[in-house]
């Protein structure tokens, strides 16, 4: 009797395997219908550690994953998100409705100075100014239909009572992910002027907020001069494996910086980049690896520097070096695909993107983005991955559409 139990039990704990081998392997859409089938797997797919499983067999398994796409209008400074399906050749809107909540009640989205900060396990950060009420930014999760919005740091009271003309003029951002605390954080960098016996003041503040806390903290003495640092434009900033990077140069100097945020140790660095006379430099991610694009005026040559890391050994540890082209008609690079392709933005329209094999040097496929007004302009194509990853913390938003 006691053997035949034993062996029942065994069983059941066989099938429960099974039965969640099978269940990470179905798509995000599937596993958020399942919910509601038994409290067990409801439970189940709110695991942390059934989510992570899910999450890296998506990634392992995808080798073409879904390309997420940022058009911004020239016109009314607005953005627009849009997945791009395997084998890319269908092109889905995101339906953002997101909401937010202030003193006169709820008001709709409408992003302004917008800027994608990057997409971590399927969790999107954009943050911009939106309209007069509000300010801040909002994590997204369009798999799952959740969003949380934050509001970004106020100055201390004291600040603003002895200094009541400041006006900021200068800000950056990041979005990344520790992995020594298993949480995501953003940072903003903000310089506020004022004026002071006839003279232009600056003074230069750096946030952090951490979602597992919901909270806000200063970093206090930066150990870097923050107000040297004048920031290239959004499109050169990538996370990659615990750091944010931007691209810059440093006031007075004629060479250019990768500016560094460690974002376990809280801390930044600085790397001198070689010099490359009369290009114009785009920063991406070239499987797992920091890659810079580098161009002339013409477009149509692309020199590839691929590198590991931007530690101690800065640009010397260089392990690839690749020349593209010619290809005409280009108005810049948008990245790489996960697979190692070559994005580009075509110049007759700014919303065609070119699909390039860098090995064969050939164009595998143009692919126009026909649902935008002429006056959108594609800004970043990033490879994209669903996921469960919810938030925590207050304020969190289930959208009221799935979206895809």
């Amino acid at each position: 009797m006691e053997s035949e139990s034993w062996r029942r039990c065994s069983n059941l704990e066989l099938a429960d395997e099974l039965l969640e081998e099978i269940l990470l392997r179905l798509p995000v859409k599937s596993i958020v219908r399942f919910k509601c089938v038994k409290k067990s797997w409801y439970s189940l797919f709110e695991n942390p550690s059934f989510i992570a499983k899910h999450h890296r067999l998506r990634c392992c398994s995808q080798t073409n994953p879904s390309l997420l796409i940022e058009c911004n209008d020239s016109i009314d400074d607005i953005i627009v998100m849009s997945l791009l399906h395997p084998p890319y050749n269908e092109v889905r809107m995101l339906d953002m409705n997101i909401r937010f909540n202030n003193t006169n009640g709820g008001f709709s989205m409408r992003l302004l100075l917008p800027n994608m900060l990057g997409c971590i396990n399927g969790i999107i950060c954009i943050g911009g100014s939106f309209g007069d009420s509000f300010n801040g930014f909002f994590l997204w999760n369009p798999a799952i239909r959740q969003y949380k919005v934050v509001p970004y740091p106020a100055l201390p009271p004291c600040a603003l009572t002895l200094y009541p003309h400041l006006f900021y003029t200068d800000v950056s951002y990041a979005f990344g992910y520790d992995n020594n605390s298993n949480d995501y954080k953003v940072v903003r960098i903000v310089t506020y002027k004022r004026h002071a016996d006839h003279t232009m003041v600056e003074n230069t503040f750096v946030h952090v907020y951490t979602l597992s806390t919901d909270s806000w903290r200063q970093i206090i003495n930066p150990k870097f001069d923050c107000l040297n640092i004048i920031y290239k434009n959004n499109f050169d900033e990538k996370y990659l494996n615990g750091f944010y990077y931007w691209h810059g140069t440093i006031k007075d100097r004629d060479y250019e910086v990768i500016i560094g945020f460690d974002m376990s140790r809280e801390v930044f660095r600085v790397t001198r980049m070689p010099a490359y006379y009369n290009l114009t430099l785009t920063f991406a991610v070239f499987n797992d690896y920091h890659a810079f694009i580098f161009y002339d005026d013409q477009r149509t040559v692309f020199k590839i520097r691929v590198t590991p890391s931007l530690g101690l050994g800065g640009f010397k540890s260089l392990t690839k070096q690749i020349d593209v082209g010619p290809v005409s008609e280009i108005r810049r690079p948008l990245g790489f695909a996960k697979n190692g392709e070559l994005l580009l933005l075509l110049h007759q329209d700014n919303q065609t993107i070119v699909f390039y094999d860098i090995a064969s040097q050939e164009i595998i496929e143009n692919l126009p983005l026909t649902d935008f007004p002429k006056s959108f302009v594609t800004s970043q194509a990033i490879p994209y991955v669903e996921s469960l990853v919810s938030f925590t913390g207050e304020n969190v938003y289930a959208s009221p559409h799935y979206y895809y």
